[in-house]
């Protein structure tokens, strides 16, 4: 009987990557690489004052996170963190990284930091703002 469950995310997206996976290598015959992920935090001391984090899969890294407490912008550390992601992305092999941004974030940040916008939604996640989404050659 065919039925619709709750399953907890992380089970359920275990399942999906290998069905989609199964799929790439009937499909395109390509085989399937691991998930490859990158965190790294910040601190001043003992205080956590920022971080980034990111996945490396096949030919491509996303940066899912990055940010800094308040007093800590405008000082060259998140230059630092993405760096760092970006040396990650090189080493395990990805050929591109993408990033998205709300435009009362970072989106000039990255734009200086050779990313270049591929795409936008206006009024997501909500009225009245836009996400851009970037990528960077590597």
């Amino acid at each position: 009987m065919i039925e619709f469950k709750p399953l907890a995310i992380t089970e359920n997206e275990a399942c999906l990557i290998d069905l989609l996976s199964e799929n790439q290598v009937e499909v395109k015959k390509v085989p399937v690489e691991e998930n490859r992920a990158f965190s790294l935090a910040l601190y001043d001391g003992n205080q956590y004052i920022g971080g980034i984090t990111a996945n490396k899969w096949m030919n491509a890294t996303h940066i899912s996170l990055l940010a800094l407490s308040k007093s800590y912008r405008h000082q060259g550390y998140g230059t630092q963190l993405l760096k760092k992601a970006e040396t990650f992305a090189k080493q395990e092999g990805a050929t591109l990284i993408t990033i998205n941004t709300q435009d009362y974030q970072a989106k000039t940040f990255y734009e200086k930091q050779g990313y270049h916008v591929f795409g936008q939604l206006a009024d997501t996640p909500f009225v009245g703002t836009t996400k851009y989404y970037l990528v960077k050659q590597i």
